[in-house]
């Protein structure tokens, strides 16, 4: 008799034969253990008792002659079925849409992601769970944020435009919430403000770029972030993370953001409202994690039309309260030139709706990405010892973060602290509470905008049109490049702008 077949396997962690990148990637934001199995031989499925496999790539014969009776065989193909995209390719799709909501009778217009990438994943999480439960399995995660935080709040501001007076308007509510608040700096605004850059010393500032430009050019995208990266360094800031003008993403700008070894991005078309992940790119996974945020800020009221923060106010703190009564990340966003810095109603909205809740975590962003990242990196199991009971073993223990684990049955949990490498767990006498459902009354995904793209707006976007490069520097490599420099000196000669 093998092996496989006289060893129990382990409660967790999954193990995963063939699947799509996005299963892989919605089990590591969950904090769930698996690992990716690669050896076609029943040994290598010894180490746990579900295994996952994608029918499209595996047949279930083929599975059973891998496994043994006491394995648990899912196909998630089974999860494509009946559903109007495939869910694990809209998780990996980095494409953006011209997105459109309806919010307090004005109608908003931003490129976000083009699929709600965390409702894909909650809906593949549930029934996955309601299989391992069907099966008389546990659901056993780490939590996403440390004992004894329920959610997470942070407000990331872009610095786009040198205006000082309105940045130290802003200032002053920042005070509010200014454990919590991130800073993106555009350096080409800002690197001869020298009381803005003072005022910033000690607080979390990282990279907006020198340009506030994403470029379809690798080499440009490089040269930008590298200009800007030493400005602020040569001013004392210590840069771990970017985020990009407009929340553009695109492949040769992460491949940019991991050649300066930076931890994180936060990048609305890529991923929003949602946990952050690391994106699938050229057939792997992205050495930068994301860090997302919700994609509506106060600009987009402005341009339809509001003519004060009220409106502002009312969404964002909507939508941190609906995400910290379901146990997510509130990171919001916006911009103190010309708009918060005359908003001080947003602070107050904000801070009023974070007052008398000791359980959400105020952070910054580069605080998240850097437990999320450790987070990621806790290899764990699950092990049956008898019925109901479970050992939860952790490799390689360190405590740098208190730690959770979240037991669910059903609609209900129990979240429990982890203090060291070994933690027995009796599941039938711990305390469960009802878990939060997910609301999507403030926070729904946006619908794609009816308007069809102009042809002005398709040739700006084939020429990669911008006007904030200065002319001469820009790279006159490709065909795009040489006409985008040749229509900017035209215009120079025309107007005197360019």
């Amino acid at each position: 008799m093998s092996e496989s077949s006289r060893t129990t396997p382990a409660v967790l962690p999954f193990l995963l034969w063939k699947t799509p990148p996005g299963l892989e990637m919605i089990l590591a934001q969950e904090g769930v253990a698996f690992e990716v199995v690669n050896d076609s031989h029943p040994f290598a499925f010894r180490s746990g008792r579900f295994v996952l496999f994608d029918g499209r790539r595996e047949s279930p014969a083929t599975m059973r002659a891998l496994l043994n009776s006491s394995h648990v065989a899912i196909d998630v193909d089974e999860f494509r079925r009946n559903q109007p995209i495939d869910p694990f390719q809209a998780l990996v799709d980095d494409r953006p849409m011209r997105g459109t909501w309806d919010v307090g009778g004005f109608t908003l217009r931003e490129k976000v992601a083009r699929h709600p990438k965390a409702q894909i994943r909650e809906t593949i999480i549930e029934r996955l769970r309601e299989i391992v439960g069907t099966h008389q399995g546990v659901w056993l995660r780490l939590a996403p944020f440390p004992h004894p935080f329920l959610s997470a709040f942070n407000l990331r501001v872009d610095l786009d435009e040198p205006v000082a007076e309105d940045y130290f308007r802003f200032a002053l509510s920042r005070n509010l919430l200014d454990d919590c608040t991130t800073h993106f700096v555009s350096t080409q605004a800002y690197q001869a403000e020298r009381e803005v850059l003072s005022n910033l010393a000690g607080r979390d500032a990282q990279s907006h770029g020198h340009y506030h430009y994403v470029y379809r050019d690798p080499e440009a995208n490089l040269r930008n972030l590298e200009r800007a990266d030493l400005i602020l360094r040569d001013r004392g800031f210590e840069i771990e993370g970017f985020a990009a003008p407009h929340g553009r993403w695109n492949p040769s700008l992460d491949d940019a953001i991991e050649a300066l070894g930076y931890s994180y991005s936060s990048d609305f078309q890529l991923g929003y409202d949602d946990l952050p992940f690391f994106p699938w790119k050229d057939g792997r996974f992205s050495r930068v994690l994301q860090v997302p945020v919700h994609p509506i800020c106060e600009g987009l009221f402005l341009d339809a039309g509001a003519v004060d923060g009220r409106p502002v106010a009312e969404h964002l703190a909507a939508v941190v309260e609906e995400k910290i009564e379901a146990g997510e990340p509130a990171f919001v966003y916006g911009h103190p030139e010309r708009r918060l810095g005359r908003m001080p109603e947003v602070m107050l909205a904000l801070a009023s709706t974070l007052s008398n809740r000791p359980l959400v975590w105020r952070t910054t962003l580069t605080e998240m990405a850097r437990w999320w990242r450790w987070r990621a990196s806790r290899k764990w199991l699950a092990i049956s010892r008898g019925a109901g009971r479970v050992e939860i073993q952790f490799e390689d223990w360190n405590a740098d973060y208190p730690l959770a684990v979240e037991i669910q049955k059903g609609s209900f949990r129990c979240l429990l602290p982890i203090t060291g490498p070994r933690t027995l767990l009796d599941l039938d006498s711990l305390a469960y509470e009802r878990r939060p459902a997910p609301a999507r009354r403030a926070v729904r995904p946006p619908t794609l905008d009816p308007r069809p793209a102009s042809l002005k707006q398709i040739v700006r976007q084939a020429l990669d049109w911008e006007t904030v490069t200065p002319i001469d520097e820009i790279p006159g490599t490709t065909i795009a490049g040489r006409v985008k420099k040749g229509l900017r000196r035209w215009k120079l000669s025309k107007t005197g702008t360019s």
